[in-house]
């Protein structure tokens, strides 16, 4: 697959625009949904680790009624070619932003659109929405200007300005090209309250 080009609005449809890059608003919630956001908090408290080590899930262990690994977002065939990618990707950032955490949310999380119902990738390719945290790139976007919500606790997707000027610009693109899907970043004040908002599943390892 190649990736769609950025600017183009999200698939899934979960955060209203911000920035200037196009999304549509959130629309309304399929009937099963409610399974897939239990597996994912579920997934969410199991993440972090409770002793050295703590297991990942196997790829061979629980499914999700769609037959996804549990814990493994959607669009990956295991829980190795997630953390292969998903660790990279979040070193790349905390290259510049050190305490910096990462969760996928969104129809990866979910298995259906926002705004369709629509499975994960039937008939479209899907987006990646991410949301990160961080006092570093907290600060880093105050000071550069970047919008947040009313209540101060997240952004909306980062434009490709927003990008640019935090410097994640070449990162995303490449997680973008990577994958052939579109990713999408926001940012979340903690990850615990980007859970809280919706479901998620943390880059925990």
């Amino acid at each position: 697959m190649t990736p769609k080009s950025r600017g183009h609005g999200s698939g899934d449809g979960d955060e209203p625009p911000a920035g200037g890059r196009g999304r549509r608003g959130r629309g309304g919630r399929p009937g099963n949904v409610e399974q897939g956001e239990g597996h994912a908090r579920e997934a969410f408290q199991r993440g972090r680790p409770t002793a050295a080590g703590g297991g990942p899930p196997a790829s061979s262990g629980p499914r999700s009624s769609s037959g996804q690994p549990q814990g493994v977002p959607h669009g990956f065939r295991d829980f190795g070619q997630f953390r292969e990618f998903a660790a990279r990707f979040r070193d790349r950032m905390r290259a510049l932003y050190p305490d910096l955490d990462m969760g996928f949310q969104g129809s990866s999380v979910t298995g259906r659109s926002a705004d369709t119902g629509a499975p994960f990738d039937e008939g479209r390719v899907s987006d990646y929405d991410i949301a990160i945290s961080g006092d570093s790139v907290n600060l880093a976007a105050h000071e550069n200007g970047v919008q947040f919500r009313g209540d101060g606790v997240s952004t909306g997707p980062l434009s490709e300005r927003d990008l640019d000027r935090l410097g994640l610009d070449g990162i995303v693109d490449d997680a973008s090209a990577e994958t052939g899907r579109e990713v999408h970043v926001m940012i979340f004040r903690t990850i615990e309250e980007a859970a809280g908002r919706k479901p998620t599943i943390k880059v925990w390892f």
